[in-house]
């Protein structure tokens, strides 16, 4: 069989053989389509949000094989796309992601931008700009505690999580979003290393 020459042609194949492989989905994704777009877009380091502007572009050969990859992985490991590609989106800010931390899912993601789905006005906080101390509890990737920090321009952000190795996640996410001045990493159960700090709003999506 000829191998496909454009993104469409690689993105009908790459959907059967998700289908057929009877993968479960659920990481920012509920169907194969979106599935193999994500992996596609993301894999090649194109716009995720821009499928209709690369369908019929042609692919290169490494691009292909780059894309063949992604999906065996994806079939034969039957890992997270967002394990496979490091990348994971929330409101459609990317953030680092592997397998040290739980791939990031909150609709607290969909409060804190409330204003920005459903219009100016529906803040998930009438006075954003008032907020100055911010707790995000099992920050893991560190994805709240960043969104927070966006939303919440004025306030310091303290986040916590007993992993070390989530933490280190939670950490380039930071770097990369050049948030370090204002978001606080501590390692420790919950609370614990917080001692006692007051705040003007507490975030929690713990793992499941």
């Amino acid at each position: 069989m000829a191998k496909p020459l454009t993104f469409r042609d690689a993105l009908t194949s790459a959907v059967k053989r998700l289908d057929a492989a009877e993968l479960s989905y659920g990481h920012g994704t509920d169907n194969a389509l979106d599935e193999a777009a994500f992996l596609m877009l993301e894999g090649l380091g194109l716009p995720i949000d821009k499928l209709n502007k690369f369908i019929d572009k042609k692919l290169t050969p490494m691009q292909y094989l780059r894309v063949n990859q992604l999906v065996n992985l994806r079939i034969s490991t039957r890992k997270p796309a967002s394990y496979l590609v490091g990348r994971a989106y929330i409101q459609g800010i990317p953030f680092k992601v592997d397998e040290r931390t739980i791939v990031p899912r909150s609709f607290i993601g969909e409060l804190l931008f409330s204003d920005h789905i459903v219009g100016p006005g529906a803040n998930f906080v009438p006075a954003p700009k008032k907020l100055k101390r911010v707790a995000d509890i099992c920050t893991g990737s560190g994805c709240l505690a960043i969104l927070a920090a966006m939303i919440f321009p004025n306030a310091l952000v303290d986040a916590t999580d007993v992993s070390k190795d989530a933490l280190a996640v939670a950490k380039l996410n930071v770097s990369e979003k050049k948030l370090g001045k204002r978001i606080r990493l501590h390692k420790g159960s919950l609370f614990a290393p917080l001692k006692g700090k007051k705040y003007d709003l507490i975030l929690a999506n713990p793992p499941y």
